[in-house]
């Protein structure tokens, strides 16, 4: 069982994106809940993003990590990364993860502990 829930799910060939919530009943500190994970799959890593800030224009959602910004909404999501966008998919939360990503997801997860 996993001890996390899958809030925001996005897709490219590239890049697995990925918003989790810790499922920890007593903790209230969000920044020991939530974590947006950017995963790799050429090389199979896995990089926890440094949040900076959300905001919403309504019909978009906006993110801003360091180094990154993303904006989305149901269907679609735009990553920048130094200048480059990297365009990803919406994948709805409750389809299974894939193989790679579950088990590096696992591994961050053991190391919060």
């Amino acid at each position: 069982m996993n001890n996390f829930k899958t809030l925001f799910h996005f897709e490219s060939e590239i890049f697995s994106l990925i918003e989790i919530k810790r499922l920890l009943p007593n903790e209230t500190e969000k920044s020991k809940l939530y974590f947006w994970l950017l995963f790799d799959k050429a090389v199979l890593k896995l990089q926890k993003l440094v949040f900076v800030s959300m905001s919403s224009d309504g019909e978009l959602e906006f993110r801003v990590f360091e180094n990154l910004r993303l904006s989305f909404d149901k269907q679609k999501a735009l990553l920048v990364s130094n200048n480059i966008e990297f365009q990803l998919k919406a994948v709805p939360t409750d389809v299974n993860l894939t193989g790679n990503l579950q088990l590096a997801i696992g591994e961050f997860m053991d190391k919060m502990c």
